[in-house]
């Protein structure tokens, strides 16, 4: 039998140690890559916890989260709170709709040309690539952590526009180290020094949504109020 050469012989490993590089950020911006393009939608159980500078306090909610990326790329998402008090947000392109059950209002807000950055705010880590965010942000790899048992690798985002650090000074992700990089947790810092910390549970990556998945559902004596 004629030898095969020597560059048929290697060029299989050759290709199977390019998939890896020597550089751990590289190798998550292409993980968030793949994943974000084969996203469409998540739902979640989530837990924020704000805590407020000026008072030393932290206070909680907890419920559940919807998103939805139709095939046009457009994002609208529906958050439940349940605890302490029932309150849902819903996100629709640049509008954003606060619906108070307890005194039946709509609180409306317009955010107009600044709704590309609420849009990635919803979307930072569930379908957002890793070339988006570098884009958008410094991004640096902080090292390996442990969040509720499960091994993850913590993500350091810096804004890179000056608007945008008017209202977060930094974003951190905690994605598991295996599997898909979603975040089961996320902490927001504004320069207050106040900051959010979102904590997700019972993951569920493209599910098979109803197609009121994302609506607001509100009763029809609803009173609506447009912010400004």
């Amino acid at each position: 039998m004629k030898p095969k050469p020597a560059a048929f012989v290697l060029l299989p490993l050759c290709l199977t140690l390019s998939a890896f590089s020597n550089d751990p950020l590289q190798d998550m911006k292409a993980r968030m890559d793949q994943a974000a393009a084969k996203f469409n939608g998540m739902t979640a159980d989530v837990e924020y916890v704000k805590y407020t500078d000026v008072l030393a306090e932290k206070t909680s909610q907890t419920g559940n989260l919807v998103i939805e990326k139709n095939k046009h790329g457009d994002v609208q998402a529906l958050l439940n709170f349940t605890q302490p008090d029932p309150e849902s947000v819903s996100f629709d392109k640049h509008i954003v709709r606060v619906y108070l059950p307890k005194i039946k209002t709509v609180n409306v807000y317009d955010f107009g040309k600044q709704a590309e950055q609420v849009e990635q705010f919803v979307m930072i880590g569930f379908g957002t690539s890793g070339t988006e965010l570098a884009q958008s942000y410094d991004m640096a790899i902080l090292g390996p952590d442990t969040v509720n048992g499960q091994k993850t690798t913590k993500i350091e985002l810096v804004p890179r526009s000056a608007d945008v650090k008017k209202y977060v000074t930094k974003i951190e992700l905690w994605v598991p180290q295996e599997g898909d990089p979603y975040p089961i947790q996320e902490k927001v810092y504004q320069p207050s020094k106040d900051y959010q910390v979102s904590i997700y549970s019972n993951l569920r990556i493209n599910p098979k949504l109803p197609p009121d998945a994302v609506k607001l559902k509100t009763p029809p004596d609803v009173k609506i109020v447009n912010q400004k």
